[in-house]
């Protein structure tokens, strides 16, 4: 994920979100190899940012960006649709609130997108960063983000899925393969490792659950999918 700061006081550049029980996953299997969760700060160009974090002292900045390019499309715009939009995001914008905020339908906020608005993105404001991880926290809840996991010998890797998707579209995140020859799934909630040893005793003990491509994937669900292709 690349996030757009502006006015935090945090350096541009990439950074490890730190979870517990990442950390306790790496040290129950011992892999080989290890992904964390990981965001890219930036400083310019917010167009590229996934979301926004900004100090609260900066709001007005954030939504004159956003102000300005509603105008300049509004005196182009021959679409009496999208003038509509527009005006109602000025109107949103002109109350100094933020885009992400507002009540718009799918189409009308993919059309807002189109047009590299800023404050269409998810947008977490803050008078001060007292921790990385927290804001980065904050800005996966505002997006509708969740993480879960994939752990064994070989690799334990952090991944990230949008709330409400089922363990099919999970599956597609790890591999595609995965998501073409799904047949079940074994899954763990992340708050039960201090319960077993390995994945052999969590499943002897009652801990795994075997689910259809129909689960709702679950915030910190370790996941193992069966496969064939």
């Amino acid at each position: 994920m690349k996030i757009f700061n502006l006015g935090l006081e945090i350096e541009p550049g990439k950074y490890k979100y730190k979870i517990s029980y990442f950390d306790k996953l790496v040290e129950k299997f011992s892999p080989k190899n290890s992904v964390a969760y990981s965001v890219e700060v930036l400083d310019s160009e917010p167009e590229r940012a996934d979301a926004i974090v900004f100090a609260e002292s900066k709001r007005l900045d954030l939504i004159l960006i956003d102000l300005e390019r509603i105008e300049k499309r509004l005196l182009r715009s021959q679409d009496e649709g999208e003038k509509r939009n527009l005006a109602k995001a000025q109107e949103i914008l002109e109350a100094e609130r933020l885009l992400c905020d507002a009540d718009f339908s799918s189409q009308e906020t993919e059309a807002l997108k189109l047009l590299q608005l800023v404050t269409i993105k998810p947008s977490v404001g803050t008078d001060r960063v007292e921790s990385l991880d927290e804001l980065i926290k904050a800005v996966l809840e505002k997006a509708g983000m969740l993480l879960f996991f994939t752990a064994g010998k070989k690799e334990v890797h952090t991944w990230s899925i949008k709330k409400g998707e089922n363990i099919l579209e999970a599956a597609g995140k790890i591999h595609s393969d995965l998501k073409r020859g799904f047949i079940k799934a074994e899954v763990v909630a992340a708050k039960d490792l201090d319960n077993f040893f390995n994945m052999a005793e969590a499943r002897s003990r009652g801990f795994v659950k075997v689910v259809d491509k129909g689960y709702i994937v679950q915030e910190n669900d370790i996941i193992e999918v069966r496969f064939s292709v």
